[in-house]
């Protein structure tokens, strides 16, 4: 017998640069958004005044799991049960997207002629 499917918004990550929301996504396993966190970090860490935020909802609760630099957790925080809210964010800022970091474009070897 399999035990309840695991929720694929159980873990939330924020990327916001200014002030302004970025991008964000979703995953039900913490491993996997951990080392999303941390992928991020370095392919959006460099956005002017980026801050990251990780946080865990569980129903209508949610914990901060990690935020990137130490100090995002001031002023920027997800609402509990609001995908999308944020404090401190502008109301006119863009949607927020799935999308996953850059892979820097072609894989592989290249042939030459």
């Amino acid at each position: 017998m399999t035990g309840p499917a695991p929720d694929p918004q159980r873990f939330h990550l924020t990327v916001s640069s200014s002030g302004r929301p970025v991008m964000h996504g979703w995953w039900s396993r913490e491993a996997t958004a951990r080392d999303k966190f941390r992928d991020w970090i370095g392919a959006y860490g460099g956005m002017p005044a980026a801050h990251l935020l990780l946080v865990e909802r569980t129903g209508d609760d949610e914990r901060l799991v990690e935020s990137w630099p130490a100090d995002a957790r001031a002023g920027l925080r997800v609402e509990a049960g609001r995908p999308g809210s944020w404090e401190g964010g502008s109301p006119t800022a863009a949607p927020l997207r799935d999308r996953r970091p850059p892979t820097g474009g072609r894989t592989g070897p290249r042939r030459t002629v």
